[in-house]
């Protein structure tokens, strides 16, 4: 049985909606997309076929959108910030009846008890990597800049306590100086945590961002772009880590001319 020409979006924040709307479109198929309000870029609309503006809590609208447009199989991209699940947070009755049934409503469950939804409504929720493979970050040196030496100790003390972190579902990020941490990743977002670290710590941090060991990568992965590149500069930071292979580098040219004029190093392992 051949595969639907239709693939569904669930689009928040940010660039990733637009380039897998992009990718998707190059691969011959029809783009449905759920925007969320106060998120997706408007933008996305001239990357769709069709789309319907939703608020976060419209469980109901948005499988009742898929359903009518033919969408059996679906990806979820970009940004929304979890401070949204707890403020002026408006439930439809299907959002209504999954939160009441949920005794963890960190943003992870969440995603998961979605996604759980979908698929009894006959919509398979996919990796986010699919399609989007020259947006994955290789292992290795990013940028012709390289941390100094006396940087080894701080990248192994952050990458250390960075995966505990993770594990937990604590946050995706932290930012060390020397051998001690002094930002971690609320939920506020990576780049307000960069930020929290510069004011508290000055010049010099470095910024590590790792996916969980029990990441799922149907949502929630771990992107660098020019917006975080913009506030390690705000910071005087050193440079930061992320993960080859499990991270997404948006808007590449702009995010390395940004890290090499402003000297700071990109480094994935």
């Amino acid at each position: 049985m051949a595969s639907s020409p239709v693939i569904g979006l669930i689009a928040g924040g940010g660039e990733l909606p637009i380039l897998f709307a992009h990718q998707a479109q190059r691969r011959g198929l029809s783009v449905r997309t759920v925007a969320l309000r106060g998120s997706a870029p408007i933008s996305i609309e001239r990357n769709s076929d069709a789309v319907t503006w939703i608020s976060i809590g419209q469980l109901g609208s948005l499988i009742r959108f898929f359903k009518g447009q033919g969408v059996r199989r679906a990806v979820m991209h970009g940004k929304v910030q979890h401070s949204q699940l707890f403020r002026s947070l408006r439930l439809d009755w299907k959002a209504l009846s999954l939160w009441s049934r949920l005794k963890d409503r960190s943003g992870e469950a969440l995603l998961k008890a979605v996604a759980g939804e979908l698929g009894h409504a006959g919509v398979e929720l996919l990796d986010g990597r699919t399609f989007m493979e020259e947006s994955v970050i290789r292992k290795g040196w990013v940028t012709r800049i390289r941390a100094k030496s006396d940087s080894n100790p701080s990248i192994a003390y952050g990458l250390k306590r960075a995966r505990v972190l993770a594990r937990l579902g604590i946050g995706q990020t932290l930012v060390v100086k020397g051998n001690a941490v002094v930002a971690v990743e609320g939920m506020e977002g990576t780049d307000e945590a960069i930020r929290r670290a510069g004011r508290w710590a000055g010049l010099g941090t470095i910024a590590v961002k790792v996916s969980s060991p029990s990441q799922d990568w149907r949502f929630d992965i771990p992107t660098l772009g020019p917006r975080t590149l913009q506030s390690l500069i705000w910071a005087k930071a050193r440079g930061i880590v992320v993960e080859g292979g499990k991270s997404f580098l948006i808007d590449r040219e702009k995010t390395l001319a940004l890290a090499e004029k402003n000297g700071i190093f990109i480094l994935a392992v």
